[in-house]
């Protein structure tokens, strides 16, 4: 083992987490792979070497685009580390690949810290994620020997010991031993930063290189995937399946379709659940590229045709998953009303019949998305009105009442008119009708209006305010022709009272 001084720049001091470089944890905005942009000095500036031989002054230098997955040498596996490291306090750190693992060298990081207050602080290195916190978990269902190490090198100003490394049997390299190899604090000027250099190494015995997700502390992962087959495992029951393109959507890659080279794809833990139920879907990046923009969308397979159930509306922002990246998202379907809810991602729907569904990310190589198929069994949607709809007859004519009506509230009062029709322009579902939340009173129009146009009833005012009108309708429309369950039907935008 070759041992190295302590920096002469170590003093105690105001103790602090370093601060953040590539966004926070759960902000898929702040996923990007690019290094933070620089606000104290605008423009480069020749770096200064301070007395002590690590700490510099001036921009430190990046790579306009840094690398941070690259693709061994030394055997069939693919290194990404997560393109941010979470850090409080003033502090800066940015780490990219600059070289690849070959039989004579391992993968290697660079970087820096920096200190970007306008005041001396003491970092306490020893709980940077990848920084001084550089003994990665090991992945799930791995033994104790399946961990990564970052081991600092001679040109890492951090380091209190530079470990020796070796390239073992497999072909990958590994840490001879593992101990504290970092500097507990260090205290930087404002403005200062120092050198960050890091070889990507296993426990010493580990064999191979295990795949997984491997973390270091608190945000920070570095992800390692067979680079030969870098797609899903096992088989999918709709394996051969065939199924159409989506109306208005980018070509859709399935999983049940995917093969040992597919790069990016949705895994479903179930393909067919009874309802009510629930099913987790993971969007698995193995490319080399990070891949946007991930809004997740249900839709229901009916004779051959796609309709969407939801969710209704879906924010603006565009999310982003990086090489390595996975995100996951939960589907909590039930048969009638839905119950309860959790703060995992996803979608909580009731009303959903049996059927055949698709899960579809806004991720995707080469297609612009991915998604899976699940099959829920269970019965069909029952159209029934909401407990607050107030429903009197008079002769043909059904007038369904909401409590929206006449509250004196924005929107303004609306009303629409649902007539059975001889023909249609577009095709409606139960899950459609019956779907609640969102935006625009969704639920709360069709199906207030389809239960009541019984035998006998030639057509339902159903009463409410603009919101519910143009979640009907539209906001420019005045009318439209549907079909449902085989039949057609007329629906407009007032009570119909004056028509011939």
């Amino acid at each position: 083992m070759r041992r190295r001084a302590l920096l002469a720049a170590l003093s105690a001091g105001v103790s602090g987490l370093a601060g953040c470089s590539f966004g926070s944890p759960g902000d898929d905005r702040a996923h990007t792979a690019v290094d933070p942009a620089e606000t104290d000095t605008p423009t480069h500036s020749q770096p200064n070497t301070d007395a002590d031989g690590g700490a510099r002054t001036g921009d430190p230098p990046r790579p306009e685009d840094p690398r941070h997955v690259v693709a061994l040498d030394t055997g069939p596996r693919t290194y990404a580390l997560s393109p941010y490291i979470r850090v409080d306090d003033g502090g800066r750190v940015a780490l990219w690949f600059d070289r690849t693992a070959t039989a004579d060298h391992p993968a290697r990081l660079r970087g820096w810290l920096r200190n970007g207050n306008p005041y001396e602080n003491t970092f306490e290195v020893q709980w940077i994620p990848a920084v001084g916190d550089v003994h990665a978990r090991q992945p799930r269902g791995h033994d104790h020997e399946a961990a990564l190490h970052l081991a600092p090198t001679e040109d890492n100003a951090l380091a209190a010991t530079v470990p020796d490394v070796t390239r073992d049997e497999s072909g990958y390299w590994r840490a001879e031993d593992v101990g504290p190899w970092l500097v507990e604090t260090h205290r930087l000027a404002p403005g200062e930063w120092v050198p960050l250099a890091y070889d990507v190494v296993g426990s010493p015995g580990m064999s191979g290189r295990p795949t997984g997700t491997y973390e270091f502390g608190d945000g920070a992962t570095l992800t390692v995937w067979d680079a030969a087959s870098p797609g899903p495992d096992g088989d999918s029951r709709f394996a051969g399946r065939s199924v159409p393109a989506m109306d208005g959507e980018g070509s859709v890659a399935w999983f049940h379709q995917a093969g040992p080279e597919t790069t990016a794809f949705v895994r479903p833990s179930a393909e067919r659940v009874a309802l009510d139920a629930q099913v987790a879907f993971e969007m698995v990046n193995h490319s080399h590229e990070r891949l946007q923009c991930g809004h997740w969308n249900l839709h229901k397979l009916v004779d051959g045709e796609w309709f969407h159930v939801g969710p209704t509306v879906h924010t603006s922002d565009c999310r982003l998953l990086p090489p390595g990246g996975r995100k996951e998202w939960h589907l909590r379907a039930f048969n009638a009303d839905a119950v309860g809810g959790c703060d995992e991602p996803g979608l909580t729907r009731g009303y959903l019949g049996g059927g055949t569904y698709g899960v579809v990310a806004g991720y995707g190589t080469p297609e612009p998305e991915s998604g899976a198929l699940v099959d829920l069994v269970g019965d069909p949607v029952e159209v029934v009105p909401t407990d607050d709809a107030d429903a009197t007859r008079d002769g043909d004519t059904v007038t369904v009442t909401l409590p929206e009506y006449g509250d004196g509230e924005h929107p303004p009062d609306a009303a629409v008119t649902l007539r059975r029709a001889d023909a249609a322009d577009e095709r409606v579902i139960a899950e459609q009708v019956m779907r609640t939340g969102g935006f625009l009173s969704s639920g709360r129009g069709l199906r207030n209006c389809l239960p009541f146009l019984t035998e006998g009833v030639a057509r339902v005012v159903l009463r409410a305010d603009g919101h519910v009108a143009d979640a009907v309708l539209g906001h420019d429309a005045d009318g439209r022709r549907f079909r449902f369950r085989g039949r057609a039907y007329a629906v407009e935008r007032g009570t119909g009272r004056g028509d011939r």
